[in-house]
């Protein structure tokens, strides 16, 4: 399904601009092109199975993108990696999901090189330096008609997993099929009105999954033009938001945020939308964005497990506010009994979808409690307004929402606990001075202790964006009888 949408894309829009890098741009036939040779590559030399694993290690590059196509025709799964994770982590994801290849480029190698060396059955394939990569791309368009030898035997065959996190200190994995992710990208540019001349800046990592179905599928569903970022820095963001008359921008609070501190008042005339999502919005943030860019902030709602739920349309205003469901969700809230409630009433807020995923991989228990008569629990507090509009009040779960990414404090808790001078850790979000929740973790030790050991242990097994910026070490953490914390 993915490779029949992906190749009508082709034959409509053959010579437009697909991918822009900085330094070379491709049309969508030479997109397709690279595609077909990366199939030949993965059947005819490293002799992939369906549902093969194959993990993409890479940071936002025009590879990782035909790579993940190719990966879909041939009947594989695609699991992205965040390209911050350390060797500890790595491993995990491994035996987790069951990975026999990691396709990564030779900046990023060294976390995976010791496995090369342990026997871990690992296949790891350098991008940068195949062969296949420095071919000529030719023009080649698909076949309008005929059987195409796509490996995937249906709609509902799995692609992809991704991450997210988990309740338990370990991250679960998410199951997407072929129809999930059609129908989600499409979905989203119906609300979202997406043409070919649409150009979208994609700084979000396609590891992430709003960056993989927001920033990478969606504009290739409609033959619109991405322009890639690898890293995030505020000025060259501005600059390429400008130059490029960028017209659609998915961020986070935190870049909205960022582009707002460093930016000169400027006009961004092209810019349609401009989408915030990961972490709630402020009206605040709203307003400084507005004063200073004279573009409206929208937020976006939506998790790895059920896609895009709703998107703020209307100009309306209000703390909590995500807008209305888009096109195919059916939203309720319900109370802890299953109970559906009235407008303006609080609970969870569970969803229905056709992007939804069928559940965690390799976890039938938690898939149990999570699904709700074919409903996701999406663990968020909310309510409906008496126009439908979604709001947002919190959540059953707290997770550490760090720049848009959700971090579970019980996996940096087990991580410090590992560390031979810890006894006990309670790690908790809080907000620093601009508003962006930071992670803070409270010690007790067994002996002399430092801050710079604590954060050098961390270095080696968990991802940056998981080291506590904050550490304070205590005599002792207050708990009740059933151990759980007092707050403090």
């Amino acid at each position: 399904m993915i490779e029949d949408s992906f190749a009508a894309v082709v034959r409509k829009y053959p010579e437009h601009e697909a991918i822009s890098d900085g330094l070379k741009t491709i049309t969508y036939c030479e997109l397709y092109s690279q595609k077909q040779s990366y199939v030949q590559y993965l059947r005819q030399v490293l002799h992939i199975q369906k549902g093969e694993r194959i993990a993409l290690f890479l940071p936002n590059c025009i590879e990782f993108t035909f790579l993940f196509f190719a990966i879909a025709d041939v009947g594989a799964i695609a699991v992205p990696l965040n390209i911050h994770l350390k060797e500890h982590e790595l491993k995990y994801y491994i035996v987790k999901c069951g990975i026999t290849v990691v396709v990564t480029n030779s900046e990023l190698i060294t976390e995976w090189g010791n496995m090369l060396s342990q026997g871990q059955g690992v296949k790891i394939i350098l991008i940068d330096r195949l062969e296949i990569s420095q071919q000529k791309m030719v023009d080649m368009i698909p076949p309008e008609d005929g059987p195409h030898p796509s490996g995937a035997d249906s709609v509902d065959t799995e692609v992809l997993y991704i991450s997210t996190s988990g309740s338990t200190g370990r991250p679960h994995i998410v199951s997407r099929t072929h129809a999930n992710i059609v129908s989600g990208g499409e979905n989203v540019a119906k609300a979202l009105e997406i043409t070919n001349y649409d150009r979208f800046l994609s700084v979000t990592p396609f590891f992430h999954a709003n960056g993989f179905s927001n920033c990478m599928i969606l504009p290739i569903l409609k033959g619109a033009t991405i322009f890639l970022m690898k890293n995030f820095t505020p000025r060259e963001t501005l600059h390429l938001l400008k130059a490029n008359n960028i017209t659609i921008f998915f961020g986070s609070p935190f870049i909205f945020s960022t582009l707002t501190d460093v930016a000169d008042q400027i006009s961004l005339p092209s810019l349609r939308f401009c989408l915030s999502t990961g972490a709630p919005l402020t009206e605040n943030l709203k307003r400084r964005f507005f004063d200073k860019f004279r573009v409206r902030l929208r937020q976006l709602y939506g998790s790895s497990e059920t896609g895009t739920v709703s998107i703020e349309l209307n100009n309306q205003h209000g703390e909590g506010l995500v807008g209305m469901p888009i096109d195919g969700i059916q939203l309720k809230i319900i109370d802890d009994n299953g109970i559906e409630l009235h407008p303006f009433e609080t609970g969870e807020i569970i969803v229905k979808s056709p992007a939804m995923t069928r559940g965690y991989v390799g976890e039938p228990d938690l898939n149990s409690k999570v699904f709700h008569n074919g409903y996701f629990k999406t663990g968020d507090l909310g309510m409906l307004d008496d126009r439908g509009n979604v709001y947002i009040v919190g959540r059953k779960k707290k997770f550490i929402n760090t720049s848009g990414i959700k971090v579970d404090p019980v996996e940096i808790e087990t991580v410090l606990l590992s560390f031979h001078k810890v006894r006990e850790a309670h790690v908790v979000g809080m907000k620093n001075d601009r508003g962006t929740e930071i992670i803070k973790a409270t010690l007790v030790t067994q002996q002399d202790c430092t801050v710079q050991e604590i954060i050098m242990y961390c270095k080696d097994k968990l991802a940056d964006f998981k080291i506590p910026r904050i550490i304070e070490f205590k005599d002792s953490i207050p708990r009740d009888v059933m151990g759980k914390v007092i707050l403090y």
